[in-house]
């Protein structure tokens, strides 16, 4: 049967509106609502983690170097046992893992905070933690990043991926806000202890959502399913290519996140509260950016705007690092976590949308090791060049190589990033 193709035809219209059904995903699914409000609590808490963890290791030592060594330290873990994590994803039931890394993440929250009430902490206490820390979450964010199509169909995975990433970033908003105030108020202790107690949120929704059982598996090693998924990838060059792309902001972009406390004490010389906005921009940037991903699912040539915004990026963070002006600051790193998310939010549904269900935990775990698993040594990176150079020119090189990357890729369009639909 044909029908007309008329602007007033009922099957354009529905198609039109689904567009802009930008909140589908919650609507739809009871399960992913239930897990998107839980983790929304849990990350305001994580972000208030971040945001203090920082400031006190920078109040401690004065040293960007140990900032970018702290931040290296929760992140190289996932460098290496991301790939095991992704494989148990793809073995045992996805809800359950999570509920296990997520009381781990709780638990180290409480020590720190412990630690701090006690005025014993030193940055080699917080640095073992956020190593202890990054090796739970080599296991935590590939399963994360997985569960979602468990909570939703595959229509829906699109736009639930590009919410989860809103949920995320709003709560990186509220987070670093709240933070600021308690630095302020009462110490960077109090900030360690809410983190612990909002992880009760979203281990409660875990025991609450229903997902569907596992397929029947055929007994393998793990390191079998780590080979099967890495010769995956390799025999896949379009799910290949995104991997790739996506390594470049997480190495040389990215890390100007744990330079910010840097940035607030010796470029623009405002304090916690200063620290706490600009946290806060980045936040409110990306949640426009996932939304505008979430509305938009539909749209050709999403590679092109995902090279567009790479590029944006790099302009962007250039401009930051040569701002002196906390007001100007602002708006440049709301462009930065804006033009960040929408980046990696439709790289995400780019991979999502092209990985079979089986392999999905591995290459979601590649995808945590190129982006997640860099920011380390990028970190350490530009903890040292800020060091030897100065924390502005540190900043600047980042922009320069995100910026150039993404002409480069545009020209060549390798990756064929333009005909993903």
């Amino acid at each position: 049967m044909e029908f007309s193709k008329t602007p007033f035809s009922p099957t354009v219209e529905p198609a039109r509106r689904a567009r802009f059904e930008t909140f589908r995903s919650l609507q739809r699914n009871p399960n992913y609502r239930l897990y998107w409000g839980g983790a929304f609590l849990s990350n305001i808490g994580t972000w208030m983690q971040s945001l203090a963890q920082g400031w006190l290791v920078f109040q401690l030592t004065g040293s960007t170097f140990l900032l970018g060594a702290v931040s290296f330290a929760g992140s190289i873990p996932i460098l290496f046992l991301s790939i095991l994590g992704g494989a148990l994803a793809d073995r045992v039931e996805r809800r359950r893992l999570m509920i296990f890394t997520q009381t781990g993440m709780m638990l180290l929250a409480f020590i720190l905070a412990g630690l701090t009430f006690a005025r014993i902490v030193t940055v080699w206490h917080i640095m073992t933690i956020a190593f202890l820390n990054g090796v739970v979450n080599a296991f935590n964010a590939p399963v994360r990043q997985s569960l979602i199509a468990d909570l939703v169909p595959r229509e829906d995975l699109q736009n639930a991926i590009a919410l989860n990433s809103a949920q995320f970033q709003s709560s990186r908003i509220l987070g670093p806000t709240f933070a600021g105030i308690a630095l302020a108020a009462v110490g960077p202790a109090w900030c360690f202890l809410l983190n612990g107690i909002s992880f009760l949120a979203v281990i409660g929704a875990l025991f609450l959502v229903v997902v569907p059982p596992l397929p029947p598996r055929r007994p393998q090693s793990m390191l079998h399913n780590v080979v099967e998924g890495l010769h995956y990838v390799w025999k896949e060059p379009t799910i290949f290519a995104l991997l790739m792309v996506a390594a470049v902001p997480a190495l040389f972009g990215q890390p100007y996140q744990p330079m910010l406390p840097a940035v607030v004490s010796t470029v623009l010389h405002v304090g916690a509260t200063g620290l706490g906005l600009l946290e806060s921009a980045a936040g409110a940037g990306a949640v426009v950016g996932a939304l505008f991903v979430a509305s938009l699912a539909r749209t050709r040539r999403r590679g092109r705007i995902q090279l567009i915004m790479l590029a944006l990026f790099g302009i962007a963070l250039i401009l930051f690092s040569q701002s002196r002006w906390l007001g100007v600051s602002v708006i440049l790193v709301f462009v930065i976590g804006m033009a960040s998310m929408a980046y990696n939010s439709l790289n995400q549904t780019f991979l999502h949308s092209l990985v079979h269900d089986e392999m999905r935990g591995r290459v979601m775990s590649l995808l945590t090791l190129t982006t997640l698993g860099l920011q380390p040594l990028g970190a350490l990176q530009a903890g040292t060049v800020g060091q030897r150079f100065g924390v502005s020119t540190a900043l600047l090189i980042g922009g320069i190589v995100c910026l150039a990357v993404s002409i480069v890729a545009t020209r060549a369009r390798r990756a064929g990033l333009d005909e993903l639909v």
